[in-house]
């Protein structure tokens, strides 16, 4: 690893280990708010079934069920709507710093165009799966974590 941050650093400067920062940032935000809202309505469709579908598995059961169905359902979501943002920023930063184009926004065309040119648009979508199942486990576990801290951190201002 510090082979190549010193390789990094050597051929593109300091500026060569932040590349794709921006572009990180504008991936994450939006497929943050994309997971976070469908986790939500997911789980409240879930919920409002859930006591006349799932009668027979215990309460306990039941949540997790909802919880794990409804991560697993918003990294789907978040991640066929920005895997291409996702592909292009990836292609940016292995890229290094050799490119022929001067704007960032070019940059981000130029991968584009590559990439669609060398795969069509299913190129874009390269490393969905990994992409969903990571989402999908990391939000289970996030989600899990958020939803014990919600009841444990509620405080009875009736006793």
């Amino acid at each position: 690893a510090l082979h190549v941050v010193k390789s990094v650093v050597a051929n593109d400067g300091w500026s060569g280990i932040y590349r794709g920062f921006g572009l990180s940032l504008f991936t994450s935000l939006p497929a943050g708010s994309i997971w976070w809202a469908t986790y939500a309505g997911c789980k409240d469709q879930m919920n409002a079934v859930q006591n006349t579908t799932f009668d027979s598995i215990p309460a306990l059961g039941r949540q997790g069920i909802i919880q794990v169905s409804s991560a697993f359902s918003a990294a789907l979501a978040a991640s066929i709507l920005t895997q291409p943002l996702d592909t292009i920023k990836t292609r940016l930063q292995v890229k290094g710093g050799a490119s022929k184009v001067s704007s960032k926004s070019a940059m981000v065309v130029s991968v584009f165009k590559e990439l669609t040119a060398s795969s069509g648009l299913s190129g874009m979508y390269q490393g969905l799966l990994p992409r969903v199942t990571h989402m999908g486990v990391w939000g289970s576990i996030l989600s899990a974590a958020f939803e014990y801290l919600k009841v444990v951190s509620r405080k009875d201002y009736n006793a």
